[in-house]
Order: C-alpha cells, then structure tokens, then sequence
C-alpha cells in the first residue's frame, strides 16, 4: 500500500511509537510518506528516522507566494520537479475556477493541496492527532479528496475529558468524514464515546514498539547496595512527579534508606521537583536527569530494578490523566516490574501483580508497599521483570500491532 502518515512536527525526539509505526510499515513493504504540519529540530534525531531514510520522505507545505509571479513560476516548478508522482484529479480539481471561482484561480486550492498533489495518489491516509486531521475533513466537506480513506488516531491531548462539549462541535466534521478511528486504551474511547456515543468504525489500537531494541542485556553480577528506581517522563502535573519525594520520604520512615531514584524528564514542574527533593532532604537518593535520549534511557533502564509512574487526574487541566503512557511497555519490555496509578489509561498496559502493581491514585504508602515488597523479594522482582517481557512482547511489538492495523487500513 502507498500510505501517507500525518503528525504535527517531524522529526520530532518525542512520539516515537509514529516512528516505530512507520518503520513497521515499511518492513512489511509498503511506502510511507509523512506529511508534517512543522518541520522539527534536526538536533537530535532517532537512529531509526535516519536509518530508514524517513527526512528524504518527509514533506512540509511550501508556503503560498504572494506575489503572483512568484506564485505561478513556483507553481510550474513544483509540477516539474514531482512530475512522475503528480496525482493529476487532484491537481485538475484544485484548478477548477468554474467550481472553486477565485480560490482556484490565484492557486490557493492548490498550494493548500500540495501534499496530495504532489505525491500519487495514498491508499490511505494515517493521521495521528485528532487536530490534524481539520483540514484534510474541511477539504473533504469542500469537494476535494472524496475517495481517499482517512484513519484518525486520538492518542491523548485531543481528547480531554472536560471540553466534551467543545468537541461536539470541533470534530463533527471529522466524525463524517472519518473512515476509521483507533485509540490506544478502553479510557480513551470512552472519552471518546462521550462526545460521540454512535462511533461506527472505532478500534483500541495501542502505541507500541520494536521489542528488539529494548532488551535487559545481563550486566556483570557486582555488588549491589542500592535498589535502583526510574521515573521516566514529562514533568508535568498529571504525571505524579511530585509524588516521588513524598514516597521516598515514606520508605526513609521506615527504615529502608537504600534506595535510589533517577527522574528522567524536564517540564514545568522540574524547579518546584528540586525543591521537593530539598525539601525532604533527599539530594542523595534522587537524582533529576533532565531530558536525555532514547539509547541514554536504555542504559537508565538496564542498571534499574523498577519503574515507577504515579500518574494523577490534573484537575486544573479539566481531569488530564495519561491515556497509555508507552513508556510502561518499555519498561516491561526491559524486565522492570511497573509500579503505575490507577488513573487513566496505565493500568491497562500491564497485568496487575503480576508484571507489576496498580496503586490508588495519590496513595503514597501504598507505592511505597510496592517498591519495599520488590526490595525485599528479589526473585519476585525478577519473575514479574520476565513476565513483564513476554507480556509486551504478545501484546505491544510493533509487528503485532501491524498486522491489526492493516486490518484497520483494509476494513
């Protein structure tokens, strides 16, 4: 299949499960174009954008000149250097003045449409974000793109629980013009389903990732003398950072002083983390890592023996909770055992007592029950990190995965 994928910003260091979805895409031997709203730093760019050549086939909208010159000169030019790809309806329809009157004529429609143009013509069209699939469905109510199959994925920010009202109204074009919608946990199509109950074609399709690149490599047995915790994530209020002092502190109480947390992250909260942490007199148990990259986290994950993600409902952000948090999956997949909240989407991404524990939200003893149960039963640390493994492995490769979204694409 000839598939477009739409995202806001590419490339981009976070949103790698797109990456991980594009690149399973190919493997599988179909040609993936992403279509880009913004054009990323080029700063830290992952292995596998680069490895897949994914910049050569990438594509931001070149902006309309204003004078009409320019316009027509770089109009002719773009037709010339596409050539072979130009999907000639769209092109013709966009330059229909009878039907479109002045937009088409001063080539509005068409540097509106040059994506679609521009590259022949896409099975289907993937967009990941709802917002970014406006539009594509305006286009579509216009007249334009009318057999092209659109898949819209909600994954979290565009869907927030307390503007169900507002998202009656901001995607009801969506809602029509959509062939298919995919969320990534039963708490977002619930949400979901609030503002739309009569969803026909809605599927839970979780974010995943290539299994292969996250594996707990055996590290030389040396002496241990602290149990090493990992948070890993933005510092923003509903991820429950600033939980993490106050459950250390608790653990302290009781006597267990051998323990020690890196926070991986930056965000809004990391000052006011800082303080927490002076607060409790912790700066040598915690350390604040700031944002580092993707191999950097692996190597966080391979010297660690747990996760921890104390996910809260932010209720100054209409309830915002996390819908899946990837980043559990990949600690699974490194044989952490998950210490995650019960808000949200998280506890959906492990089985409970098994690969990890579910813990009232805000309940500060209770993570700290879990993480002194791990420190003082090292086998159980181990079984549910080998549990946690071939949990992710069965339900969140990106190949698994695949194979139930290219149903999704077929249906």
């Amino acid at each position: 299949m000839h598939i477009a994928v739409v995202v806001s910003v590419f490339p981009t260091v976070s949103e790698t499960f797109i990456v991980n979805q594009i690149t399973a895409l190919i493997d599988d031997g179909h040609t993936v174009r992403v279509y880009a709203k913004k054009k990323g730093s080029l700063d830290t760019i992952h292995n596998s954008i680069l490895n897949y050549n994914l910049l050569e086939q990438s594509y931001t909208d070149i902006k309309r000149p204003h004078n009409k010159i320019k316009r027509v000169l770089l109009f002719f030019k773009l037709i010339c250097l596409h050539l072979s790809e130009i999907n000639w309806e769209v092109l013709l329809d966009s330059l229909n003045f009878f039907k479109y009157g002045k937009k088409a004529f001063t080539l509005t429609y068409f540097y509106r449409l040059q994506f679609f143009i521009l590259h022949k013509k896409f099975d289907v069209v993937h967009v990941h974000f709802a917002p970014n699939a406006l539009d594509i469905v305006n286009y579509k109510d216009v007249g334009f793109l009318n057999n092209l199959k659109l898949v819209v994925s909600f994954h979290g920010y565009d869907i927030n629980p307390s503007q169900i009202d507002y998202y009656k109204i901001y995607y009801k074009k969506l809602f029509e013009y959509t062939d298919e919608i995919t969320v990534n946990t039963a708490y977002t199509k619930d949400i979901l389903l609030e503002v739309k109950p009569s969803l026909p074609h809605i599927s839970i399709l979780p974010v995943g990732l290539d299994t292969n690149l996250f594996q707990k490599k055996e590290l030389p047995q040396l002496k241990k003398t602290d149990f090493n915790l990992v948070y890993c994530g933005r510092l923003v209020p509903f991820k429950g950072a600033l939980l993490l002092p106050q459950i250390l502190k608790e653990l302290e109480a009781r006597g267990v002083k051998s323990i020690a947390l890196k926070i991986i992250g930056t965000g809004v909260l990391k000052e006011a983390l800082i303080d927490e942490i002076k607060k409790f007199n912790l700066q040598h148990n915690i350390t604040v890592l700031g944002a580092i990259t993707q191999e950097e986290i692996k190597v966080i994950f391979r010297e660690s023996d747990a996760f921890i993600l104390p996910g809260i409902y932010d209720h100054l952000d209409g309830g915002r909770a996390e819908n899946q948090g990837l980043v559990i999956q990949e600690a699974q997949a490194m044989k952490l055992p998950v210490i995650v909240s019960d808000v949200g989407g998280m506890k959906y991404g492990l089985i409970p007592n098994e690969t990890g524990f579910v813990i009232k939200e805000k309940d500060i003893k209770g993570f700290a029950d879990a993480i002194q149960k791990l420190i003082e039963n090292p086998f159980l640390t181990q079984q549910m990190g080998e549990k946690g493994r071939d949990f992710v492995v069965k339900n969140y490769d990106s190949k698994i995965l695949l194979q139930q979204l290219l149903v999704i694409y077929l249906r």
